[in-house]
């Protein structure tokens, strides 16, 4: 068996989600926008470090969205989103300070481990890079929510 943070968080949160989502296979359909649009600029920041146009990834990403009902916070929209990703996607750039090497090897890096009786523990790594010339592991954050201390 196969487990991970995400999983474990699941289950303690609620059994019932986990057995659905987990041993049955039902894929719930996510309609925060807040999730959807973190993953789209997650692969603008993977346009960017292979110095590709990483506003013209966020916008291909995230348009897809652009006509599904959504659940916003805070008064936001799909335009704001849209602007406020540029915006720092502009600010990460003049801020010059994470650098990585080789992105299509060292972004979103599958890390498993072994745990007994077979199964392993899985997670997944943002990035390998330097950040103000250290070298360390990477996790891009576009929420204003601080993550959890437990699952």
């Amino acid at each position: 068996m196969l487990y991970s943070y995400t999983q474990i968080s699941q289950y303690l949160s609620c059994p019932r989600r986990y057995r659905y989502r987990y041993l049955d296979g039902w894929k719930e359909k996510d309609t925060r926008a807040a999730m959807l649009f973190g993953r789209a600029f997650e692969q603008a920041l993977s346009a960017y470090f292979r110095r590709e146009d990483s506003a013209a990834a966020l916008f291909k990403e995230w348009a897809v969205f652009q006509n599904s009902p959504l659940e916003y916070a805070n008064g936001t929209n799909w335009d704001r989103m849209l602007q406020q990703g540029i915006q720092l996607l502009e600010r990460f750039a003049q801020d010059d300070r994470v650098r990585v090497r080789q992105p299509r090897k060292n972004l979103q890096i599958k890390a498993t481990r072994p745990l007994p009786k077979g199964s392993e523990f899985v997670a997944y790594v943002d990035a390998i890079g330097c950040l103000d010339g250290t070298r360390c592991l990477l996790e891009w954050k576009t929420t204003s929510t601080r993550y959890p201390e437990e699952p």
